[in-house]
């Protein structure tokens, strides 16, 4: 992530969201998360982006969003792939995300790479709407037999 890339940050989030972010908000994150912020462009374009923060040994994937056109194309697998090495290496141990409990298919992209539902939290979006909290494990575990675990 570079400044430069605000502006596109910016499309992008207001491309995904019904509620987007304020733009002041955005730039709060991109000066105090820049190691974990990561955005991905096509031709120079940023089509999607993705930022954590931490506070110890815990992680918080504050966003993740990828333009309509580009869905589907697990760029934001790869994105958050990213967020979630770096948080690792800085020894976060588990990372949680918040998510529309309507957002069906957010909640299954999730669920595939790992997370798990872990609580709500009643009327935490700006229209009322609830939100799930889920969770995993920064870093695969592996077990006895050798496969991996999340």
């Amino acid at each position: 992530m570079e400044a430069l890339d605000a502006p596109g940050v910016y499309a992008v989030e207001r491309a995904c969201f019904r509620d987007p972010y304020p733009s002041k908000f955005l730039n709060d994150l991109i000066e105090t998360q820049q190691d974990r912020f990561f955005v991905a462009e096509d031709d120079g374009e940023v089509i999607a982006y993705a930022v954590a923060s931490a506070s110890g040994k815990e992680g918080h994937v504050v966003s993740v969003a990828v333009d309509p056109r580009y869905r589907r194309r697990q760029i934001g697998a790869a994105l958050l792939s990213a967020v979630t090495d770096r948080l690792a290496k800085e020894g976060v141990e588990q990372i949680h995300l918040e998510v529309r409990k309507g957002n069906a298919g957010a909640i299954l992209f999730y669920q595939q790479i790992g997370y798990h539902i872990s609580s709500e939290i009643e009327h935490y979006y700006a229209d009322g709407e609830d939100a799930w909290v889920l969770r995993r494990a920064a870093r695969k575990r592996r077990s006895i037999s050798g496969s991996v675990e999340n």
